[in-house]
């Protein structure tokens, strides 16, 4: 036999081997039992529930300010034309 062939031999046998894996680790995730996964709040942050209130009355005037500029004026209603042709 010479090196070329048993190269084939071997390279055939990896693939075979590959094959085999990516079925088995395919066939284990499809078909695995599907396990609900607890979290502890205490992982991700600490919370004192001590809150701090903070009253500001500069910004709360401002954004009254804001909200003054904002609207829109009213514009008085156009009178009808028809109207004033039936009163002459």
């Amino acid at each position: 036999m010479n090196f070329k062939k048993i190269a084939k031999i071997i390279a055939v046998i990896a693939a075979l081997i590959g094959l085999a894996a990516a079925a088995y680790f395919a066939i284990t995730k499809l078909t695995a039992k599907k396990e609900p996964e607890y979290f502890d709040d205490n992982d991700f942050f600490e919370c004192d529930n001590e809150i701090e209130i903070v009253e500001v009355k500069e910004e709360d005037a401002a954004v009254e300010e804001a909200k003054k500029e904002a609207e829109p004026k009213k514009k008085a209603a156009p009178k009808k034309k028809a109207a004033n042709k039936k009163a002459e």
